[in-house]
């Protein structure tokens, strides 16, 4: 069996556990699923299964529309620079307070600061709501929202991973190939759905 046939019956199992080297392992061996054909040792977890199949019907399973998914670029695109004008000015403030000389680093076309103080705002602004919400700004507008490959909500090893990936170049039109799916949702197993 492969691990992905294995991790079918792990998904839903009673005696499932996550290790953050392994990824879903046997609570009773402490090891990655080794069997073959079933698992003797597998005890369904029927919350769960009720918890993915109520899911899926919330969901629908429909991933979102290229469109959707371009909506939330652009939206989300806008409120991240609103978010940086924001950090921008908190800093601008903070600098003024503690260390007024600190503020001749805004005046000068210094590139290395503009990038740092960028791509901290984007991990923040993604890594945070996707975290905490499922989704950004954008994605309640839209009603969308991101879910693992189980259908749940993704963890935050997950949504960190979805985060580092952005930063992969032309990962903003990724999603436009024919699954709909970005390079920043197949490296980190999540997709983005209707609700």
């Amino acid at each position: 069996m492969t691990r992905d046939e294995q991790l079918n019956y792990c998904k839903t199992c009673k005696n499932q556990k996550f290790s953050m080297n392994q990824g879903v392992i046997c609570r009773l061996t402490n090891q990655a699923a080794n069997f073959e054909g079933t698992c003797f040792s597998f005890e369904e977890d029927v919350d769960l299964v009720n918890r993915l199949q109520k899911n899926d019907t919330k969901s629908n399973g429909r991933i979102a529309s290229q469109g959707k998914r371009f909506t939330n670029f652009i939206l989300d695109t806008i409120f991240y620079l609103i978010f940086c004008a924001i950090i921008g000015f908190v800093l601008g403030i903070v600098f003024a307070i503690f260390s007024p000389s600190l503020l001749s680093i805004f005046n000068e076309e210094n590139k290395i600061i503009s990038y740092l103080i960028g791509f901290i705002a984007l991990f923040i602004y993604y890594s945070i709501l996707e975290a905490l919400t499922g989704r950004t700004i954008a994605k309640f507008i839209t009603k969308t929202k991101v879910i693992n490959e189980n259908g749940l909500k993704p963890d935050y090893r997950e949504i960190l991973l979805r985060t580092i990936c952005r930063f992969i170049p032309f990962d903003a039109f990724s999603y436009l190939s024919d699954d709909n799916l970005g390079w920043h949702d197949k490296l980190s197993k999540t997709k983005v759905v209707e609700v």
